[in-house]
């Protein structure tokens, strides 16, 4: 098992890409998580493990976590810390690799999705105990990820996301006559926002910020349609905003983080490393403060994970993807 990467790299070294997640709630009984179980094929015996699948082709590996999870047990979720990835080999040789997050539930389980699943894939799902998982999983590497998403078996405090997007690709200053806050998005760049709306939407949002110029706010519209959620556009984070008063979006960094809900802020390059920085040092470890505050391309994104300690967040895990 390996440590967590950032999920929309590729490896060349890997045949089969899969994800899936370890979905935890507090249920009647107090912790519980939730399994899958597989019959017995011509190619595999029948197993209890975590809900997960293959990636459909250039599908973001944190989308096929929350499709397969939904596929597998009709329960939709939102997607916490990345967990440790597995790799192993397949039928005929071929390298797997399988990321992984932690999950919440965000909506009641669908039963009509259950009974519209295949039953040669899935034939039942359970919610369970640690401890009874740890007696059902079928393999030793299931165990490992449920004692790294579950300590002590104790459910692990609740995180919210804060996500920072630097725009997609927009046609170049040098071929835009108009005024700069007009300069739109190019087509790849419509494209990267169209890729980044579902990656978005695997995660518990609820505040979408951007910078009023138009390639922020259309960097941003394909999510906010998606999610049914408005624009807030913010002057201190366009580049005229930032380069008069840095504070300003300093301090707009600071309010959202005391606010402790899912938020995404979408603005430009030169801007960008002052918003990073303020999430950065929110950050105890240097490792993670670094990997906040590492160049953004176009249309990437860097989603810091982060807890309530006392009147303090705290950021608890990192991760960076790219559309």
């Amino acid at each position: 098992m390996t440590p967590p990467t950032a999920a929309s790299e590729r490896d060349p070294q890997v045949d089969v890409e899969a994800a899936g997640c370890v979905v935890v709630r507090t249920g009647e009984q107090g912790v519980e998580v939730l399994l899958v179980h597989r019959p017995t094929t011509a190619v595999r015996a029948a197993d209890w493990s975590w809900p997960k699948g293959k990636l459909e082709p250039g599908e973001h590996a944190a989308v096929a976590a929350v499709r397969e999870t939904a596929e597998e047990s009709g329960v939709r979720v939102h997607l916490g810390n990345p967990l440790p990835e597995q790799r192993y080999e397949v039928a005929g040789g071929l390298r797997k690799r399988v990321r992984y997050w932690l999950a919440r539930p965000a909506a009641p389980a669908d039963p009509a999705v259950v009974e519209a699943a295949d039953p040669d894939e899935i034939d039942d799902s359970a919610w369970v105990s640690p401890a009874r998982a740890r007696d059902l999983l079928s393999y030793p590497a299931d165990v490992e990820l449920l004692d790294v998403a579950l300590p002590g078996d104790a459910l692990p405090r609740p995180t919210w996301p804060l996500a920072v997007v630097r725009h997609a690709r927009a046609v170049k200053r040098t071929d835009w006559d108009g005024s700069e806050d007009e300069r739109p998005l190019l087509d790849r760049g419509h494209a990267q926002s169209r890729e980044l709306a579902p990656l978005l939407a695997c995660f518990d949002l609820h505040h979408l910020v951007t910078s009023p110029w138009a390639r922020c706010v259309q960097t941003l519209l394909p999510a906010a349609e998606l999610l049914d959620l408005p624009l807030t556009e913010e002057d201190a984070i366009t580049e005229d905003g930032h380069d008069l008063d840095p504070a300003g979006a300093r301090k707009l960094v600071g309010e959202l983080l005391a606010e402790g809900s899912g938020v995404v802020l979408c603005s430009h390059g030169p801007v960008l490393p002052t918003l990073q920085s303020v999430v950065g040092e929110h950050a105890g470890d240097p490792v993670l403060r670094e990997r906040i505050e590492e160049r953004l391309g176009k249309g990437d994104v860097v989603i810091a994970h982060l807890v309530q300690r006392g009147s303090t967040a705290r950021v608890v895990a990192v991760e960076r993807h790219g559309v």
